[in-house]
């Protein structure tokens, strides 16, 4: 009978007219109320007045409460130290003592917060008007603030009600998607550390920091500290010790798991000890034999191997940019065998022939005649008709008549490849059974021998990514290299592999660009897909950065122009670079002549 009573409102009692109650006229009942649920005793006292603590606090079977409570909103104080009581309650019965592991303060937070919903989704699932008591005590949601704490926040609220959760973020959307997940082993404590490591991974990776040397955001009121959920703070205030479980030797690096996301191709971080994602190491992975699982190490010593770039990334939707976000480093492509790239040459005669008449059109346009010379190979008419003129008139004819012809040397069209390394780039194309790499050697070998015969300064690079501290940008071709034999031998030595971090490649390709002397700069990427990487959940995050990083090169005076291969790419290519900026090719086997003809196209528009 009395268990039912939790759903019922008292006709009159001490604190329901709207008044602060003390917790010694409502003790009593507090407790009976604790008994009629749980059918368990659990002791209900005041916080004591010579701790500065505002927030209930759970030992073992007692329960701290502040000596008097005001009403929250419309909930009476007896209905406040109600939900703070049964909160509490539900702690001692349904959780059990993390380990720390040395984990971060923001670690810790998250992994608070989740089993702070986890135990009252069990306890809601046998009392369910308690959610209703909990949901109404937390603080509305508003957009002020720092970050972090409004993030917090806004997952704390979500995880009251999260079949009805506030989802216009994606991190509070995945914490509630991760919930929801997980409810048939909600009995588990483990899940809430496993929920919390993830979501705290994901604000190191946004180097979104809470101050972890000060106090935590604030949460709902009628939550305790959760001091009791750490074995540490336990021992301390019990006075025994638990014998420590056996673990594993730590690695000399921090250690995380990679888990295979719905996405397929995407993997999604969770942490494992300590690992964070506020560091600026690199990240290595590795296969782990033993443990059966993908495996990155989190290495201080990896960007002293070679010299790192590091570059911003854009976050959509916090409307900011996160300086020194992505770490890149320049590669030289490994030697390969040039007899290969003849061999390619060879087999596109044709297709060369054509396009070398293209090339002599263009370079006469190059050649300007220099007019009244003191000397030269030619008369120049027009000087001549002068000088008679000044003979008639009695004057001193000028001796400057001749014409010489002059090839202009001047730096005009300067241009980047960039070609996209990633590993979709080794499936074979179904209609010539070639490989998307394959093709992009082809259209860049014959790129490069249409433009060194133009005069045109060329670089040419390919790119890949495995997370946002290992960015590779592999230099094939320098803007002063000629297209000579090693040069060729590189490009045929280029293998795919990793992700399509598009964006930081584009800023360094761009940042090269712009200290090359040219009235026009372009930038040309060749790719089979939207952007993407292992660390990067929303699937429009790299959409967007790559925009900005499209819309920067452009402000700087740089065009960037996209060929893609992707069939599906109408979907966000022209999100990207823009209207008339891209070109989508349903026949791979054309790109080869059609990044040649685009290239022309720019060479003649730069005359």
């Amino acid at each position: 009978m009395l268990a039912r009573r939790h759903d019922e409102v008292p006709a009159v009692a001490a604190g329901e007219n709207g008044d602060a109650v003390a917790l010694v006229d409502v003790r009593r009942r507090l407790t009976l109320y604790l008994i009629a649920l749980w059918g368990q005793g659990f002791e209900v006292e005041a916080l004591p007045d010579d701790q500065d603590a505002t927030r209930p606090i759970l030992r073992e079977r007692t329960i701290l409460l502040p000596a008097r409570m005001r009403p929250a909103g419309e909930l009476p104080a007896i209905t406040h130290y109600r939900a703070a009581a049964v909160h509490a309650a539900a702690h001692a019965l349904y959780s059990t003592p993390f380990d720390p592991e040395a984990l971060k303060p923001r670690q810790r937070l998250l992994v608070d917060l989740i089993e702070d919903a986890r135990v009252e989704w069990l306890a809601a699932a046998r009392f369910p008007r308690l959610r209703a008591y909990w949901l109404a005590l937390h603080p509305p949601f508003t957009d002020d603030g720092m970050p972090f704490a409004r993030l917090i926040g806004q997952l704390a609220r979500a995880l009251a009600a999260p079949h009805a959760a506030y989802r216009d973020d994606y991190w509070v959307d995945k914490g509630v998607s991760l919930f929801l997940e997980r409810l048939p082993r909600l009995h588990e404590p483990a899940v809430s550390r496993e929920i919390g490591l993830r979501l705290a991974h994901d604000l190191g990776q946004m180097r979104l920091s809470m101050d972890e040397g000060g106090a935590p955001p604030p949460l709902a009121s009628y939550r305790d500290d959760n001091r009791h959920l750490w074995r540490e703070v336990r021992e301390m205030l019990s006075g025994e010790t638990e014998e420590a479980a056996p673990q594993e030797p730590q690695a000399t690096h921090p250690e995380a798991f990679l888990e295979e996301s719905e996405q397929g191709r995407r993997f999604a971080f969770a942490e494992n000890g300590e690992t964070g994602g506020d560091t600026g190491a690199g990240y290595r992975v590795e296969v782990d034999p033993e443990r059966a699982r993908l495996s990155f190490n989190v290495s201080a010593e990896a960007e002293s191997e070679s010299e790192a770039v590091r570059y911003p990334e854009w976050f959509e939707h916090l409307g900011l940019a996160r300086p020194d976000w992505c770490t890149l480093r320049e590669r030289a492509a490994a030697v390969g065998d040039a007899e290969a790239a003849e061999r390619l040459l060879a087999a596109r005669a044709p297709l060369l022939r054509r396009l070398h008449g293209v090339v002599g059109a263009l370079r006469a346009r190059r050649v300007v005649r220099l007019r009244a010379q003191e000397s030269g190979d030619d008369l120049d008419l027009d000087a001549a008709i002068r000088i008679l003129a000044d003979i008639r008139n009695g004057q001193v004819p000028d001796a400057f008549v001749y014409e010489r012809r002059q090839t202009l040397h001047d730096p005009v069209f300067t241009a980047t490849l960039l070609l996209d390394l990633s590993e979709s780039v080794n499936a074979a194309d179904p209609a010539s059974g070639r490989s998307v790499l394959e093709l992009a050697r082809e259209a860049a070998l014959l790129l490069g021998q249409v433009m060194s015969g133009l005069g045109h300064a060329l670089a040419i690079a390919g790119f890949r990514s495995n997370g946002r501290h290992e960015i590779d940008y592999v230099r094939v071709k320098d803007f002063a290299e000629g297209f000579g034999e090693p040069v060729r031998g590189r490009l045929c030595a280029l293998e795919g592999g990793g992700s399509t971090r598009m964006g930081t490649a584009i800023r360094h390709a761009a940042e090269e660009l712009v200290r090359e002397a040219a009235h026009r700069r372009v930038l040309m990427v060749v790719t089979d897909g939207e952007p993407s990487d292992i660390d990067v959940f929303d699937e429009a995050h790299l959409v967007h950065d790559a925009r900005r990083a499209v819309l920067e090169a452009r402000a700087r005076g740089v065009q960037t122009f996209c060929v893609s291969l992707d069939p599906r790419a109408d979907a966000y290519v022209e999100r990207i670079f823009g209207s008339a900026h891209f070109l989508v090719l349903d026949r791979m086997e054309a790109l080869p002549e059609r990044l040649t003809q685009l290239f022309l196209r720019f060479a003649r528009a730069a005359r």
